[in-house]
């Protein structure tokens, strides 16, 4: 029009530019939803979660221990999962340390955790490694044709990663259905001593282990009035270790949490499990009068926490100081740690130490120190 000032070049370039961002981020976004979308069918049909397989509900009669001397309930299984990369560098370790460990009471009092386990393959070929390490080991190995990203190392919000969360619930949903109570492991875990009785005698329907090295009170329930006096948040949970109580309540608690990831998985690429248990477990378990806790992180220990691992003292439990950070053991000289530290221990989960092949190094390294009654390097070195 006559007297209109012309837009400049530069500023028609620029809408130009940010209308091809756009264009190129809903392309992206749409990729990354689909992927999703394929990882979550996999372990859903029309009617929800997929039932176990007979194979399955077969290993878990195989591997269930007797917990009637420690609870009203009757058995317990574990549960891991597996694909060829684990089963190259950390498994290995991971049952070797469960066939140290000697369940301390009940009907199975002597005999050693590998025999309690149920490790789920991914792929045909892990299955073969899972039964190959059967030669040494008690664990029950069971396939899992569903699951669609089985192999690799996963580096964190990977699409491989991501879709961990969908196997993980399923088996653990699927494991509550049978009437056991369910203790999950993720495979970078090194055990050093029966954690059972731990689990069974908190009183908690629900039990995580903690994120970081951060001074609570293992027995306060998150809706317990003790706790909220305190008016303190809860802490981030790392579902690494994961204890479930086999009642409706917790198995509807379980189900929730799998249909948030199902339904979010559609908007959300990068949907976490570790995100989705926190907020769906802190709202399912008020509605139900759940009990969930953490674990005691010095007891529960992480490659997340510093140093030589979380320590403080009961005199520290109080208002004022949790919630707060410890600084916890410091390196002995070289970056090593020692007896000293993990005399109590019940076990150490391997994340923040990298990749598989990295996780297996430090925990063949704890292995030898623990037994071996000596100074090593049990983590990567952070200061």
């Amino acid at each position: 029009m006559e007297g209109q000032r012309r837009r400049p070049s530069w500023l028609c370039a620029l809408a130009c530019l940010a209308l091809a961002l756009l264009a190129m981020t809903a392309t992206r976004g749409a990729s990354a939803l689909s992927s999703a979308a394929v990882f979550a069918a996999s372990h859903f049909t029309q009617h929800g979660v997929r039932l176990p397989t007979r194979a399955f509900t077969a290993a878990l009669r195989a591997a269930a221990v007797d917990i009637s001397h420690l609870s009203c309930r009757k058995s317990l299984v574990l549960l891991a999962m597996a694909n060829e990369d684990a089963l190259t560098y950390t498994v290995p370790l991971f049952l070797l340390s469960l066939s140290r460990v000697l369940i301390e009471g009940g009907r199975h009092a002597g005999e050693t955790l590998d025999a309690r386990l149920v490790l789920v393959a991914w792929s045909a070929e892990a299955l073969q490694m899972c039964r190959a390490l059967q030669t040494q080991y008690r664990h029950q190995c069971v396939r899992d044709a569903e699951h669609t990203a089985a192999t690799g190392s996963f580096g964190f919000h990977s699409e491989g990663f991501n879709s961990l969360g969908f196997a993980k619930i399923k088996y653990i949903l699927n494991g509550l259905s049978a009437g056991h109570d369910v203790v999950f492991l993720d495979t970078d875990i090194v055990l050093l001593r029966d954690p059972l009785p731990h689990f069974l005698s908190r009183g908690g329907d629900l039990l995580g282990s903690m994120e970081k090295c951060m001074i609570y009170n293992g027995s306060h329930a998150f809706r317990s009035a003790e706790f909220l006096a305190l008016k303190k948040r809860p802490p981030p949970i790392n579902i690494g270790v994961l204890y479930f109580k086999a009642t409706a309540g917790v198995t509807r608690c379980v189900y929730n949490w799998a249909w948030d990831m199902y339904t979010e998985a559609r908007v959300r690429p990068k949907v976490w499990d570790q995100d989705l248990y926190g907020k769906v477990m802190h709202r399912c378990t008020s509605v139900h009068a759940l009990q969930l806790q953490v674990l005691d992180p010095r007891v529960f220990q992480s490659g997340c926490f510093p140093e030589c691992g979380c320590t403080y003292g009961d005199e520290e439990i109080t208002p004022r100081r949790i919630g707060k950070f410890s600084r916890g053991y410091h390196y002995l000289q070289g970056g090593s740690c020692g007896p000293q530290h993990w005399a109590d221990w019940l076990m150490r989960h391997y994340p923040c130490t990298g990749l598989a092949r990295e996780k297996g190094l430090y925990m063949g390294n704890l292995l030898e120190g623990y037994y071996g009654n000596k100074s090593v390097r049990i983590t990567m070195r952070k200061s």
